[in-house]
This record gives structure tokens, C-alpha cells and sequence, in this order.
């Protein structure tokens, strides 16, 4: 039965990441062809790697993408094994040949050259009946594959056995992927071979280009130093095979390698599993290394695929109880570096649990995630800070309370089905705990902020280095944002609360807005209230009117160059009456009343100057028993005002907060 070489070669695409396999295939046949001859000392394997010539690069933009070396257009393997003689001619042009599949062949490897290069020529010297035999070929995209055998007898009197495998013209497309840095190459090349490596007479691998040259095997000595701890386990009655090796690199390349036939086939990135080796591991001689964990097994033996670039895992499942997932391989890889490393591993695990922890203690909402995410925690990268790790806690601490608010439904369900509290506390009190702590971390975050827009707020009230004071409107941005409505600003971006909790509760408010803008009066005014808010009576409602208006007013720190025509009490008289003057409208533009006996509330905070406090007595205000603020009610206009002084408004804050502070051992000063 003939075979369409080019109809295979279609068949499947190879993977740009796999740009590489055609080239260990050629290097492990070379192998094998030494292997067969059983060498009292090892063969030699010369890969030399050919670059597109500096005139052919060109100047399009295409070429800057490559490093200073040309990209590597083919390659040419040689080696001194056994050659193309009768038998492995025979097998070459037999698709699927067992010949090989004591060795893992599956018969279609050379199949893979051709995905990656246009065509490959073969040319090898192999002994036949005490002579030597020449074989030439090529092997391209047809339909039968093989095209210009010869083969001649070779009549030198020296012989040299050889085989050269020559792949070219590597296809555009994978000249990206086929790094150009030979070292990189030869780490590829141990990857993929590891096994033979490991062996006494493994052929000496030598790598080359116009630039350097590199005996693959010394850097293997050099890369891995003899590191190897090996370990053997069940998994589902199947046997595998784990070797540990250190990876001396200055770069960190930490991966699971899944073999079959001692051949790498696909890997996996340990720090998926364990995220504290993103940061390289350092000796005693403090030389950084990576780790590499080689699995084997005739489990995976049996599983790979005929391209050898996947390995068939299954789910495991009620009708395939004995089928093992990539997962329970993976896993066991993992207990077993955790299990040679824990040291290591442990103090990165440290110092990386203690950055969050640094950055917990000035968010406090997070601070309950290290116990119940702490497998979580232990994945975020050591290299972030700030915003970055701070996205991060979030999402964990979002999954908590996603969890939280899940299992309290399920307890709340439950609940009508106990009937003592005992019951209640063995069966529940761990999650009640879990619930009460979470929900305390988040206001815990909220009181830290409080404590600090407090002391923001003091400092502000104090000379600056140029014995200046500072803005009114930086006190007044610290309370709620200048030129805004309370239709922009969530709940948490204001700090209403340090004049007064309930303030925080309205149905719309004004930031230094004109009157004439507001959306909820028809004044044509153009006078601009530092705060001016509506709060609408939802429960007493008939008659669409306002519950409540409250008008705040801000002043400079230490201002007193007031007046008899210009000063706050005038200036919030004069809001009152424009407002009680005019309609005021809803969100919808319907009008609302505001009726007679609408309570008008103000707040005055200034510093209590001299002339702040001769205009207050002259109009009347009666002074607060601590001498830190004025207030007044006047009838007319139903205006309750009160001038408060920044101490004043500070100091009383702090006391209503002060309880949450000293739970949290904050400082308010």
C-alpha cells in the first residue's frame, strides 16, 4: 500500500511553538543510529545551523524583529551512526514502520520535517559486506516523497561513515519561533533529550553557525551539575519516574517536562503551581538556578500521540475510573519539589506573605484573606506592589465575599431547622465567625479612612512651610468634590460624615454649583452654595415636597477680613430666600413646593475668628457651651444655622469615631 507523502504532510499543521520538533527528530534518529552500532566510545553528532545571508535580509521592517543574527534558515545534522543502510532504507519508505518501536518510533517522524522545511536531503556512507555504500536522496512535498535515490559503491581507500540530514528552507512562518541564539537552542535540544543526556555513552552533541560553537553535552554538565534528585511514585497502579534537576540560567525557566520514549513532548510552567519560584531559587554558593521536573512512564509511553507533540490524558469519570488526568500527574510533580525545596521555597513564601502583609496593614479590609485564601495569596507574583497588588487582593477578597454571601444563604436556610442554639453553634459557628470577620475587614478599610481624611483634614488647618493657610477649597474638596452632584459621586468618594453622619443620607446635593444650574430649583440665580442639598420626605409624600434643605458653607482657615454686607451669615440668608423664592423641581422637572415650614438647616465652618464672632453676637447667635461655635433659629425663614469651627467640626468627629479607632489601634492625631 502506497502512501501520499503530501496528503500526510497536509493532514496536520505543525504547531508554530513545535518549530523545533523537525530538528530533534533528525538529532534523536542520529541517536539511535549511533545506539545500534553499540560503540565502545560515544559517536559524534555535528548540527550545524545555516542563516539567511546579511544581503538577503533586506531593510523591510520585517527583519528588525530578528536579533543582530540572521534568522536560521536550515540545518544540517551529521552524525557517524549506523546510515541508511537496506534496513532503514526499507523502513524510511514504509509510513508507520515499526521498525524503530522498540525505541518509541512511530514511522512517521521525518513526516514532521516537511511541515517545517520545503525539502530535506539525505546523504550517508554505511557499511555493506565489509565495504562502504554511498546513499543519496531527497524527501520533498509529493506524492510518493522520496525523489532522486542513488546509491553507489564508495571506492575511497579510507572510508568515513556518515550520515548527513539536511533540512531546508525552513519555512517563513517558524523562522520566529526558531530562536537564533544557539544557547537557547541547546537548552531546547537538553529539554527535549534530557534521558539521552543522562546516559555514559550519550553521542557527543556538537551545535554550530558562522558565529559560535557549542559541545551541547558541557553545557548540559554545566546547566544541570549533576543535580538530580529522582523519585518514583504510583498514581492509579501506573508507575512514574520524577527527576528533579537544577537549571543553572541566568534566566528563570521553571517547568514540568511530560516524556515519552525519553523524549519531551509537552511541559507545563511550574510556577503555575508554585508562583513563588518565579523568583530564582539561590545555592549555598549563592548561584541562582530554575528547576525542571522530567516526568516518564509507559503510562504516557502509551498515551502520546504519533507527531509526539500531545499526550492523550482523559477525564477520569464513573465508566473510566482508571484514567489519569494531566492534573493528578501535575500535582504529584509538585508535592515532590514542595517536598526537596520546602527550605527554599519556604523563605520566598515568607518574604512574599510578608510584602501583602505590609500592604494589609494599611488596608485592613484584606486582612482576613491570608486566612481564608491563603493558597490564593501565596500565587500573587512577589513582583507587584501598590495598584497592581492591590487589583489583585481585590478580586481575592470580592471571591471571599462571594463566598461568604453564598454560604450565609445556605446557613440561613438551615437555620429553621435547628431547634437549640447549641445546635446552632456546633454546626454553624465557624461560618457565623467567617461572616462576622469578613464583614469587619471591609469597615475596617472604611474607619483606616475615616482616621486619615481626619488627619488630612488637620493638616490643612495648619500654616504651611510659606506661612500660608490653605485654600478654602481644599477643605471643601476633602468633604465632597467641588462641581459636583451627588448623581456623580458614589457613597464612599465623600466624607459628609465629619459635619454630620446623617448628611451622607439625601436625595440630591449640589457642589458649588449655581442655582441657576440645578437641576431641583428655577432660580435664574447665579449665587453658588458651597453644599447645597434637598432631602425629600419618601415616607410623607403626597404632596411631592422636600423633608428638608440644608445649605453647608466653607471658609478659608483663619479668614477675618469679613463684613457687615459680606459675610456667611448674609451669604446663607441670602440662599435661603432665593430658594423659598423660587420652585424647586424633581429629577423628573415636576415641580416641588417647598411649603411653608420646610426647616431650612445651615452649617458655617470657619475658624472662629474675632470678626466672625462679633458678627455672629450681633446677629444674634447664641454661643455653644464649649465657645467653639454660635447657633440660631430664625423663625422667618424656618433657618435653624449653626457656625461651627474646624476644631469644633475635627474634634466631634473624632469622638464619634473614636470607639472605631481604638479597636483599631489608629492614630487620630
Amino acid at each position: 500500500m502506497r502512501i501520499d507523502i503530501a496528503g500526510k504532510v497536509r493532514e496536520k499543521k505543525l504547531a508554530s511553538n513545535k518549530a523545533l520538533l523537525p530538528l530533534f527528530e533528525a538529532v534523536v534518529n542520529s541517536i539511535h543510529a549511533i545506539e545500534e552500532l553499540n560503540l565502545q566510545t560515544p559517536g559524534i553528532i555535528e548540527i550545524e545551523a545555516e542563516r539567511l545571508p546579511q544581503e538577503n535580509l533586506g531593510n523591510d521592517s520585517n527583519s528588525q524583529e530578528f536579533e543582530k543574527k540572521p534568522p536560521i534558515i536550515s540545518f544540517k545534522v551529521t552524525d557517524n551512526g549506523i546510515g541508511f543502510n537496506a534496513a532503514n532504507w526499507d523502513s524510511f519508505n514504509l509510513a508507520h514502520s515499526s521498525y524503530k518501536y522498540g525505541k518509541g518510533g512511530k514511522g512517521i517522524g521525518r513526516i514532521t520535517w516537511l511541515r517545517a522545511f520545503s525539502s530535506v536531503h539525505i546523504d550517508s556512507i554505511y557499511k555493506y559486506n565489509g565495504n562502504y555504500n554511498q546513499r543519496k536522496f531527497d524527501f520533498k512535498i509529493s506524492k510518493d516523497g522520496v525523489e532522486n535515490p542513488w546509491e553507489t559503491k564508495v571506492d575511497s581507500p579510507r572510508p568515513i561513515r556518515r550520515t548527513v540530514v539536511y533540512l531546508k528552507n525552513l519555512n517563513e512562518r517558524f523562522q520566529r519561533w526558531t530562536n537564533s541564539n544557539l544557547e537557547e537552542i541547546a537548552i531546547k535540544i537538553i529539554e527535549h533529550c534530557f534521558s539521552f543526556f543522562r546516559e555514559p555513552n550519550c553521542p557527543r552533541i556538537i551545535l554550530k553557525d558562522n558565529y559560535d560553537e557549542i559541545v551541547v553535552n558541557d553545557y548540559f554538565r554545566n546547566y544541570t551539575r549533576d543535580s538530580l534528585d529522582k523519585r518514583v511514585a504510583k498514581i492509579k497502579g501506573h508507575n512514574f519516574e520524577f527527576e528533579v534537576v537544577k537549571m543553572y540560567s541566568s534566566k528563570p525557566d521553571n517547568k514540568i517536562h511530560y516524556r515519552a520514549h525519553r523524549r519531551e513532548v509537552i511541559n507545563d510552567k511550574l510556577t503555575d503551581f508554585i508562583p513563588e519560584l518565579k523568583q530564582q531559587l539561590t545555592d549555598e554558593e549563592g548561584e541562582k538556578f530554575s528547576l525542571a521536573v522530567y516526568v516518564s512512564s509507559e503510562y504516557l509511553d502509551d498515551k502520546v500521540n504519533e507527531e509526539r507533540t500531545e499526550i492523550s490524558f482523559s477525564k477520569a469519570d464513573e465508566f473510566f475510573p482508571d484514567e489519569i488526568e494531566k492534573t493528578e500527574v501535575s500535582e504529584k510533580a509538585v508535592s515532590i519539589v514542595r517536598e526537596i525545596y520546602q527550605e527554599y521555597i519556604k523563605v520566598i513564601e515568607q518574604e512574599r506573605l510578608e510584602n501583602i502583609r505590609s500592604f494589609v496593614r494599611k488596608h485592613p479590609r484584606y486582612r482576613y484573606l491570608e486566612k481564608y485564601k491563603l493558597s490564593e495569596l501565596k500565587k500573587i507574583s512577589s513582583n507587584l506592589s501598590g495598584k497592581n497588588l492591590e487589583i489583585e487582593l481585590f478580586k481575592l477578597q470580592n471571591e471571599l465575599e462571594r463566598d461568604v454571601k453564598r454560604d450565609a444563604n445556605k446557613m440561613l436556610k438551615s437555620i429553621k431547622d435547628i431547634d437549640h442554639k447549641s445546635a446552632f453553634d456546633k454546626t454553624h459557628t465557624e461560618l457565623y465567625n467567617k461572616i462576622i470577620e469578613v464583614g469587619n475587614s471591609k469597615l475596617a478599610e472604611y474607619v483606616v479612612h475615616r482616621s486619615y481624611i481626619l488627619q488630612h483634614l488637620n493638616k490643612h488647618l495648619k500654616k504651611s512651610k510659606d506661612g500660608k493657610y490653605s485654600k478654602e477649597e481644599i477643605i471643601h474638596n476633602l468633604i465632597f468634590p467641588v462641581k459636583k452632584t451627588s448623581d456623580e459621586i458614589q457613597l464612599e468618594e465623600h466624607n459628609l460624615w465629619v459635619i454630620d453622619e446623617r448628611l451622607a443620607f439625601h436625595d440630591y446635593l449640589a457642589s458649588d454649583i449655581p442655582l441657576t444650574s440645578i437641576n431641583r430649583t428655577e432660580s435664574t440665580s447665579l449665587k453658588r452654595p458651597d453644599l447645597l442639598i434637598f432631602n425629600k420626605a419618601h415616607l410623607l409624600n403626597e404632596n411631592n415636597n422636600y423633608s428638608s434643605v440644608v445649605i453647608v458653607e466653607f471658609k478659608k482657615p483663619m479668614r477675618d477680613d469679613y463684613s457687615e454686607a459680606d459675610n456667611p451669615i448674609t451669604q446663607i440668608l441670602n440662599y435661603v430666600i432665593e430658594i423659598q423664592e423660587n420652585n424647586a423641581i424633581d429629577a423628573n422637572g415636576r415641580p416641588i413646593n417647598i411649603r411653608k415650614g420646610t426647616p431650612f438647616y445651615a452649617y458655617i465652618i470657619s475658624d472662629l475668628t474675632p470678626k466672625l464672632r462679633t458678627l455672629a453676637k450681633k446677629a444674634d447667635f447664641t454661643t455653644h457651651p464649649d465657645n467653639q461655635g454660635f447657633f440660631s433659629y430664625n423663625g422667618n425663614f424656618e433657618l435653624y444655622t449653626e457656625i461651627i469651627s474646624f476644631d469644633k467640626m475635627i474634634g466631634d468627629s473624632r469622638k464619634r469615631n473614636q470607639i472605631l479607632f481604638d479597636k483599631l489601634n489608629l492614630p487620630t492625631h
